[in-house]
């Protein structure tokens, strides 16, 4: 089964409306998924999920009930860089926790690093290319390679999101920083199973700055792009082998 994680409603109803033979499911008596195929694959859109603890639990949960083949993380974000625009689609290269700080507690780890796993949560290279070969497909060009911080206030504090995206450990790997809510408590439980996972995420605005009415409708006609690209990735996937790692 794939998976298909947003928050809100609009975040998946692109994907609900792909879905052949759907069923709607209520996981632990809260959230709401519909099970359905597309293009032939077994896929599972969840919504109602956010922050970080709800999606790893909630992803831990499924993983163990389900055979989860990989994870799509999909929805919206915000910009640290400056460079990055309202309604470019920032594919997560690397997922970390941007809320968290146990520098001090433990020795040897970095900041938004949990004591005992990686700093950075690394999105399956195979899932990648094909997610960049087809945004090219669908006439998208304004994507980028991002690292994903997941932060829980990342609308109204960049503080620490500002002191994480500096880290030369972090902006090493890749100087593009986005902030989302979910996608590292993807990346904890997709770790822990070693299943593949992908953030792809339109850009909503700057982090810490609200959202004005145009640049929600151009963040509104991106989810039609996105929701493409996706289900071709899906599409590829029922034809060749995704390797992880």
């Amino acid at each position: 089964m794939i998976l298909i994680v947003g928050s809100n409603n609009d975040d998946v109803i692109y994907f609900q409306s792909a879905l052949k033979d759907a069923k709607e499911e209520i996981i632990l008596n809260k959230y709401r998924a519909y099970i359905g195929t597309i293009l032939n694959q077994n896929v599972m859109v969840l919504q109602d999920v956010y922050t970080s603890y709800v999606s790893s639990a909630l992803l831990t949960h499924l993983i163990e009930k389900y055979y989860v083949l990989m994870v799509y993380c999909v929805g919206t974000c915000f910009a640290q860089n400056k460079e990055l625009n309202v309604g470019d689609i920032a594919i997560s290269e690397y997922a970390t926790f941007g809320d968290v700080d146990q520098i001090k507690m433990i020795k040897g780890t970095g900041l938004g690093q949990i004591p005992g796993y990686p700093q950075l949560f690394v999105s399956n290279k195979e899932l990648i290319r094909n997610m960049e070969e087809c945004l090219n497909g669908v006439g998208c060009s304004s994507y980028q390679l991002c690292t994903f911080m997941n932060s829980s206030y990342y609308r109204r504090d960049e503080d620490l999101i500002e002191e994480l995206s500096l880290q030369d450990s972090i902006a090493n790997k890749n100087k593009n920083t986005v902030v989302d809510g979910i996608s590292a408590g993807i990346g904890l439980a997709c770790h822990l199973f070693d299943i593949p996972f992908i953030s792809v995420k339109v850009i909503e605005g700057q982090a810490g700055n609200k959202t004005s009415v145009d640049d929600y409708v151009t963040v509104l006609e991106q989810y039609a792009v996105l929701g493409k690209a996706v289900i071709a990735c899906i599409g590829e996937i029922s034809r060749n082998d995704v390797l992880r790692g």
